[in-house]
């Protein structure tokens, strides 16, 4: 269970717009230089080491997770009553602890990943809430990365959520994507939901890219129906 692949950056999902606007005629034209504010090496390097030190600190904080004394729950159970009526043709494979769920529509695919992390025994020097965020990121980062060709320019929506872990915490974060070639048009949504009470820590992490709008919708309500199951 310790071997699983810890990826050292989490891709940022951002929601950009840009447009032109030109006047209805030019009557003059006038040109403006306007000086780029200048940035000193030395500035420049203290933010580079920022991001460094961040990074560093994440990527120990998931290494001691996966290091630490968890151990994986079954959630066969979760993923059955979860799929009930799924329009999606599945095949699920387990390992590592993580039940893995292909998922193929007519015209696209995706994947959901289930598991439960079990941390009663766990040593980890962290509060609860600083392992919900941190590996509900890690995870987000992880299965959005699975969208090929997608990039963070792509998300027409997205949202973060951490709620109190006083006695049951709840993460999720989610996106959408529509992206055009000038040919055809890809629609994903990836969504990572993840639930902390007494405990064990239930991560369901999901992606899904089609050329047809409906099958992303399809898709959300799956997600939706995982988190119905798990709670929170």
């Amino acid at each position: 269970m310790k071997n699983i692949l810890i990826l050292a950056a989490l891709s940022a999902v951002i929601l950009t717009g840009c447009g032109n606007i030109s006047p209805p005629f030019k009557a003059e034209q006038t040109t403006v230089t306007t000086a780029a504010p200048t940035v000193s090496a030395a500035a420049s390097s203290e933010a580079e080491s920022t991001v460094d030190e961040e990074q560093v600190k994440y990527d120990t904080f998931i290494a001691e997770f996966f290091d630490s004394n968890i151990c994986f729950s079954d959630t066969s159970a979760l993923v059955t009553e979860a799929m009930k009526g799924c329009s999606f043709e599945t095949q699920t494979d387990s390992s590592n602890g993580v039940q893995n769920i292909s998922l193929k529509g007519k015209n696209g695919g995706g994947m959901i990943d289930v598991l439960c992390i079990d941390l009663s025994q766990s040593d980890l020097d962290h509060d609860m809430e600083y392992i919900l965020e941190n590996f509900g990121d890690y995870y987000f980062g992880q299965t959005s990365a699975q969208m090929s060709g997608i990039t963070e320019d792509d998300f027409v929506s997205s949202y973060r959520m951490t709620s109190s872990v006083v006695s049951k915490g709840k993460y999720q974060r989610y996106g959408s994507v529509q992206k055009s070639d000038g040919m055809a048009t890809q629609f994903g949504y990836t969504e990572t939901y993840a639930v902390l009470s007494e405990n064990k820590l239930t991560v369901v992490s999901g992606a899904f890219l089609s050329t047809d709008m409906m099958e992303r919708q399809s898709f959300s309500q799956v997600m939706g129906q995982f988190r119905e199951c798990v709670g929170g």
